[in-house]
């Protein structure tokens, strides 16, 4: 083995920086949610407690498949697998899939909290960016 090969399978910082944020982010998420969902995170409202509470058992799915997905592709990443990229394009997908029918039935926190709103926004934008990232990392032989 030649001294650049063992260069160029050796794991880029940029990696695990990326790798290691996105399972925070991603964790993070995911305990507030399933938290939210059972009615168990702290400071939760009445009123948010309540849109829980109303949520169609395929759209809790969606929205943990979204979460977990995304923690899944974050610890695929840090393994240096081209699974990440799949894993990263299903929880895009639940989230743009949720997003649209919270929206279409007028159930969106969006609709009544810009704060929601840019939560919303931050999430999707994150949601592409790490697909973009894990996507061109496959490309440039990074993920095998």
């Amino acid at each position: 083995m030649s001294p650049s090969s063992t260069l160029d399978r050796k794991t880029p910082r940029h990696l695990w920086v990326v790798g290691i944020l996105a399972l925070l982010w991603y964790g993070s998420g995911a305990y507030t949610i399933v938290m939210a969902q059972t009615g168990r995170l702290p400071d939760l409202t009445a009123d948010e407690a309540a849109y829980y509470a109303a949520q169609p058992l395929w759209f809790v799915v969606a929205t943990d498949i979204a979460l977990f997905a995304g923690l899944a592709a974050a610890m695929a990443l840090l393994l240096r697998s081209r699974t990440a990229t799949w894993l990263f394009a299903l929880s895009l997908i639940a989230i743009v899939v949720t997003n649209v029918y919270d929206i279409a039935a007028a159930t969106s926190r969006v609709l009544v909290s810009q704060g929601a709103l840019i939560v919303t926004i931050i999430i999707a934008v994150i949601a592409v960016l790490a697909l973009v990232y894990a996507w061109a990392m496959q490309k440039r032989a990074g993920l095998s």
